[in-house]
């Protein structure tokens, strides 16, 4: 007959031959049959062949714990009773743990042991296939008919125990050494009670009077756990030694490690209760900073939104006047394009992402319209706002938007104000200039004049001091007339120029004006053409002679190689035109765009004399008149001056309403 043990742990099986007349079950890699498992002891019991004299069958006792007497922890279990040994029988259930078994089995020789105890997954079945049907002769032995002698053989038991084994009688002498003693202790049968196995053993049992004790003890680098039992009726001292150097290793490792964890807590308990002052301190600086912030945000009087990064309303605050062309109460969990017109609302959009990217906080300034406002299209006011955006939380972002109409208004006023004044500067600096220049040349006439008739007027003929009452007279009236256009410059600048519009006939207004500048040139011929269905349009006959007199006086003028000079008056739908046409100098394009400002002149006029004058108090008289002048030039080409005037005038002439009339001495312009 073959012996097997089919063992189950982890789910598995495997098949384990009963050929040794005893053997060892347990965790301890040191035993016969290994079990990894923790519900299993290190020696958990110990299978022992049992024959009966004269026979050649056998079976196996099992017994629980190990040959110390010690039981396992958890106990041995044989067809779910517990028990500390019994003669196995076939079928047998044997319980070492919740998840580990074993089953006794016994087999017809002859069976393939190689296929058995290969491992293959078809093997324990193959197994049980033999097993069916167990032999009569092994299922014949009965617990009772063990006797004394079957028992007997269980001495033999220590000769086969892998610990170390020693008997000692009071006297000293050494009755008895297993193998496994004399292996590892050689010196111990000669040196008897001085080795450090037996040294103090007798001394021990005798003061303390106990007939089982333990103690530690250490040779070399090893250490030992020494079982001592007395047997009072034979008078000896049995002793189990079992080398505990592993374990007392790992316990001084795990007394250092507590140690060193006990160090650690401590400092980390140090810690802890320095971290939870700060944090206490912190929490109430918190509280603080809380009650201050909600305080700080009920006194702001901007809306505030909580935005995601998806764009979406997520929460509101807003003052009880607000000028926010949407409602807030609607646009929580909506979108921002909801509610703003796309570009402003992808700007938003985009702010708001290299917020929560940077973590800085970005300034967007915008401008809505009134109308936008859901209910509102009555006005068309822009309300400008500018939106300050900072990451809140994760993928959130406060919106805080401050409406700065009025600021922007101020601004608006203040670069008006600071442009005017720069203009104004820029005149005075030009008129400065100008004055400089235009009144030194007739004063000095005048002064010239005036000392010659002083010194030398006895001696002059009436003929000569004619002439020189004559220079004076000229020099005169010519700073009267830079005095006259700088006087009507002021008052056209500050509105109180009055339009006095009446019918007139414009072919002989022009012409008796062309007749007048006609006879002040020899090199020039001034030509009228007249294509006008209807001459007799409104104007304003002080305004228009200043238009056509500073035109005509400045073709003149800077058409130094004479040539025609051609007056074009024509009829359109609702207006009339006026052209002034010269072959002069022309104008620079650059000098074009400044061309109708005071004190200002072309870049190309040279030695020419001039004011700068002129062509400002055109464009006043054309406004005046709610006309355009256009200027078509090109250098030493020619000029074309383009006027176009209304021949009806609106009802409501905001320049009707001025309180002073401007009445100068038209001359021709410098």
């Amino acid at each position: 007959m073959q012996h097997f043990l089919i063992i189950t742990e982890n789910e598995s099986r495997r098949a384990v031959e009963l050929d040794e007349a005893s053997s060892s079950i347990g965790r301890d890699s040191g035993n016969s049959i290994t079990i990894d498992s923790y519900e299993v002891s290190r020696q958990h019991a110990m299978l022992l062949r049992v024959t009966r004299p004269g026979k050649t069958e056998y079976m196996f006792r099992i017994t629980d714990g190990n040959l110390q007497g010690k039981p396992s922890t958890n106990g041995l279990f044989v067809n779910g009773k517990r028990t500390d040994s019994c003669i196995l029988r076939h079928g047998d259930e044997i319980i070492l743990g919740t998840k580990v078994s074993a089953q006794y089995l016994t087999v017809k020789e002859n069976v393939d042991l190689d296929k058995l105890l290969s491992g293959e997954e078809d093997s324990i079945d193959h197994l049980l296939t033999f097993t069916s049907a167990p032999s009569h002769s092994t299922s014949s032995f009965e617990v009772d008919s063990l006797d004394y002698t079957i028992l007997a053989r269980l001495a033999s038991f220590p000769e086969l125990f892998i610990h170390p084994i020693v008997e000692l009688s009071l006297a000293g002498d050494i009755t008895y050494c297993n193998p496994a003693a004399i292996q590892k202790f050689p010196k111990l049968t000669a040196e008897k009670l001085s080795h450090p196995v037996l040294a103090g053993v007798i001394e021990t049992v005798t003061e303390h009077r106990k007939n089982q004790f333990v103690r530690e003890i250490s040779i070399g680098e090893q250490v030992f756990e020494q079982s001592l039992t007395y047997i009072p009726q034979s008078e000896l001292i049995r002793s189990y030694l079992v080398d505990i150097t592993e374990r007392k290793r790992a316990e001084n490792e795990i007394k250092d490690l507590h140690k060193e964890l006990a160090a650690t807590v401590e400092k980390r308990t140090i810690q802890f209760n320095e971290a939870s002052s700060r944090l206490k301190q912190e929490e109430k600086a918190l509280l603080a900073s809380h009650a201050t912030n909600r305080a700080l945000l009920n006194a702001l009087p901007d809306p505030m939104f909580r935005i995601d990064h998806l764009g979406n309303f997520v929460n509101f605050k807003v003052p009880k006047h607000h000028t926010l062309t949407f409602d807030p109460n609607q646009c929580v969990d909506r979108h921002l394009s909801e509610f703003l017109p796309d570009d402003v609302a992808d700007s938003i959009q985009f702010c708001i992402s290299e917020a929560l990217k940077t973590e800085l906080m970005q300034v967007l300034a915008f401008q809505l319209h009134s109308q936008e406002k859901p209910g509102d299209d009555s006005s068309d006011d822009i309300f400008y706002f500018e939106a300050r955006i900072a990451v809140s939380a994760p993928n959130e972002t406060m919106v805080i938007i401050r409406d700065i109409t009025e600021r922007k208004r101020s601004e608006a006023e203040i670069r008006g104000a600071l442009d005017r004044e720069r203009d104004l500067n820029e005149m005075k600096t030009r008129f400065v200039s100008m004055t400089s220049h235009e009144f030194r040349t007739p004063l000095t006439t005048i002064l010239s004049s005036a000392e010659l008739i002083e010194h030398y007027g006895d001696r002059c003929s009436a003929e000569k001091k004619s002439q020189y009452l004559k220079k004076i007279k000229t020099a005169a009236k010519h700073m009267t007339t830079l005095l006259n256009d700088v006087l009507l410059i002021n008052k056209a600048d500050a509105n109180k120029v009055v339009f006095k519009p009446q019918l007139s006939d414009l072919n002989d207004f022009c012409g008796e004006i062309i007749e007048e500048l006609q006879i002040t040139t020899e090199n020039h011929q001034l030509i009228m053409r007249s294509r006008l269905s209807e001459s007799r349009i409104p104007i304003d006959r002080k305004l228009m002679r200043h238009i056509l007199t500073n035109l005509l006086s400045n073709a003149i003028n800077y058409s130094p190689n004479g040539g025609d000079i051609v007056v074009e008056l024509d009829s359109h739908e609702h207006e009339i035109e006026l052209k002034v046409s010269d072959s002069g100098i022309g104008i620079p394009e650059k000098s074009q765009a400044t061309l109708f400002e005071s004190f200002v002149r072309g870049s190309n006029v040279g030695t020419i004399s001039g004011t700068g004058l002129g062509l400002a108090i055109v464009k006043k008289s054309v406004d005046l008149h709610q006309g355009t002048i256009d200027c078509q030039s090109a250098v030493n080409e020619g000029t074309t001056f383009i006027i176009r005037l209304p021949t009806q005038q609106q009802e409501e002439n905001p320049q009707t309403q001025r309180q002073q009339v401007l009445d100068p001495v038209a001359q021709p312009a410098a």
